[in-house]
């Protein structure tokens, strides 16, 4: 994609901009780099991104999670905004004027735009589905490098059969439209691996009420080698699908307007009636089984397992990483070790010092921080296990300095984990109030953070589920067996980031509901003010650590045996 072409277009067509998001065809989070209309243009990868491109400039939207890196990597050759501050309709108003903008309908959803225009019009301004793309464009992985597969018996939460008829049950409508992909890999129990980081199939899928096969609608033939989808189901491409709706003379079907994109939206409103489902596939898959949590703890075994060899590893100077990418292969390596160990479950994020400050700082193999000399190093990490989905992040101290500020607020952090983890909470709350909880204590001690505290984890699926989300304005309700990370972390730019993170699952108990904490790594005492520890945090820290080490021992080496008692039980 060359901006050149964007500039040409707007002036022969008397458009004022062009609206860019991030997206791929299924509106995923994080699609691979060559489906990033961002990353084509301007090299630079983010997860939540936007550009409003004029003729004269350009103007960039994130949240708080990639500002200060679009800042670094942009200098001065943009306007950057952060979401949460300057929403893109914001900036648009502010322009005092009438204008007229475009967008690809293929990469933003139907509800995405429906809101982005009934708040524009009532200033004159207007964003228009651009249908011809006038510059080359790429919506499709490749998927020669496709793998689906069926995920085993043993494993499968519920049996998907039972899936499909729990949605036909509750259709109000001739059937439903899920283009979430995410959804369909958990309700078929299917997985596969053309998206990067991901498990998750390029497709969509449709439900019909009536006793017809339902559809997956895919451009994958390589799904045709699964048994039970090639038996039970039609594996169709958009057009064809189109073309199967209009045979079948279906007049109402249902799908969520959050994910279907408008275009896919445009070409079916031409012949039948879609409605909004009321049907909740994110609380239903967001609400973990007895299988999938033990599933998801025994990931937990192997992750832990790797991150601790690394730690001590790093600490110990058993390896000597030239600068912070080949901190991150090396992690990689050791994960790669696992049982069951199939990939990452998103781009490791390994900080030096200052770079740390930028909380989704991506190090490069040539361009990132050299080992030399630092003092801390922040680790953000996860993987996908047949088991699992895991993600954790740690802060190690890897130089000689004791810097107080840095201990101050890293025990806080640790504090307040200990804290969520002994405090009995109201069943089916909020999840915007557990993360007031947390931000309300930390904020004693002058500790904030921009993002939020936490968000959904798949079970061998995205590490980043869309319920439940522990943030200020979610309106999420936490329920018995959510499975959810809480990372609270505390940045100053230009000198340190710091960042803790487990991943927790809701227990009902006597009295309320409790969160369970399944990660299995423990913290750096080297960083922690032990003048500000209770004795019974001092107490419960020493019993995680023990039962980290009496779950590892059998495994670990007598050095890493040693290493371990020496540092993070006797220290304590």
């Amino acid at each position: 994609m060359k901006p050149h072409l964007i500039k040409k277009f707007l002036k022969k067509q008397k458009i004022d901009f062009y609206l860019i998001t991030n997206n791929d065809l299924h509106l995923n989070e994080s699609p691979n780099l060559d489906l990033k209309d961002i990353y084509k243009l301007f090299k630079f990868d983010c997860t939540r991104g936007y550009i409003l491109f004029f003729v004269n400039k350009f103007v960039f939207f994130t949240d708080s999670r990639y500002t200060l890196a679009a800042k670094k990597f942009f200098k001065n050759n943009c306007e950057i905004y952060n979401l949460s501050e300057t929403t893109i309709v914001d900036y648009l108003i502010m322009q005092n004027k009438k204008l007229s903008g475009v967008l690809d309908p293929k990469l933003i959803s139907v509800k995405e735009f429906r809101e982005l225009n009934s708040k524009l019009e009532k200033n004159k301004i207007i964003i228009h589905p651009q249908f011809k793309n006038f510059f080359r464009k790429k919506y499709y992985p490749n998927f020669d490098i496709s793998y689906p597969l069926s995920m085993p018996k043993y494993l499968i939460p519920r049996q998907f059969n039972d899936n499909l008829i729990k949605i036909k049950n509750n259709l109000k409508t001739e059937g439903i439209l899920i283009w979430n992909n995410a959804h369909v890999a958990y309700l078929l129990n299917l997985r596969s691996f053309e998206l990067w980081n991901s498990t998750k199939p390029f497709a969509g899928l449709f439900i019909p009420k009536k006793n017809i096969k339902p559809v997956l609608i895919s451009n994958n033939s390589n799904l045709n080698k699964i048994s039970k989808i090639s038996k039970s189901f039609n594996i169709f491409r958009e057009e064809k699908f189109i073309h199967f709706l209009k045979l079948s003379k279906f007049k109402i079907i249902e799908t969520s307007y959050d994910f279907l994109n408008l275009n896919f939206y445009i070409c079916l409103s031409k012949f039948l009636n879609l409605t909004e489902t009321k049907i909740n596939i994110s609380k239903y898959l967001g609400v973990k089984t007895s299988k999938e949590i033990k599933n998801i703890e025994n990931c937990h075994i192997e992750d832990g397992l790797a991150v601790l060899k690394f730690i001590f590893d790093l600490k110990k100077k058993s390896f000597n990483p030239k600068n912070e990418y080949e901190v991150s292969e090396y992690l990689y390596n050791k994960r790669k070790e696992g049982i069951n160990f199939f990939r990452n479950s998103f781009d490791y994020i390994s900080a030096f010092d200052s770079n740390a400050a930028i909380v989704h700082y991506k190090p490069h193999p040539k361009k990132s921080l050299t080992f030399k000399n630092r003092n801390i190093l922040l680790t953000d990490s996860g993987a996908q296990y047949l088991e699992g989905t895991t993600d954790i992040t740690r802060v190690i101290k890897v130089g000689n300095k004791n810097f107080s500020k840095i201990k101050y607020s890293y025990t806080y952090l640790l504090k307040s984990l200990v804290k969520i983890e002994n405090k009995i909470f109201p069943r089916n709350i909020r999840s915007s109030i557990l993360d007031l909880y947390i931000r309300n204590y930390l904020s004693k001690f002058n500790i904030y953070y921009s993002h939020g505290t936490g968000h959904g984890v798949g079970n061998f699926a995205d590490v980043h589920e869309r319920y439940p989300i522990i943030s200020p304005k979610s309106r999420d309700i936490l329920t018995n067996n959510n499975l959810f990370s809480i990372e609270p972390g505390h940045y100053v730019e230009g000198q340190f980031g710091l960042r803790l993170e487990n991943l927790y699952v809701t227990k009902n108990s006597i009295g309320g509901m409790k969160l369970k904490n399944i990660t299995l790594v423990p913290y750096d005492l080297d960083l922690v003010d032990f003048n500000l520890i209770t004795n019974f945090e001092r107490k419960f820290i020493k019993r995680y650590h023990q039962k980290i080490y009496k779950l590892f021992q059998s495994r670990l080496s007598d050095k890493y045996k040693r290493y371990f008692l020496q540092n993070l039980i006797d220290k304590i």
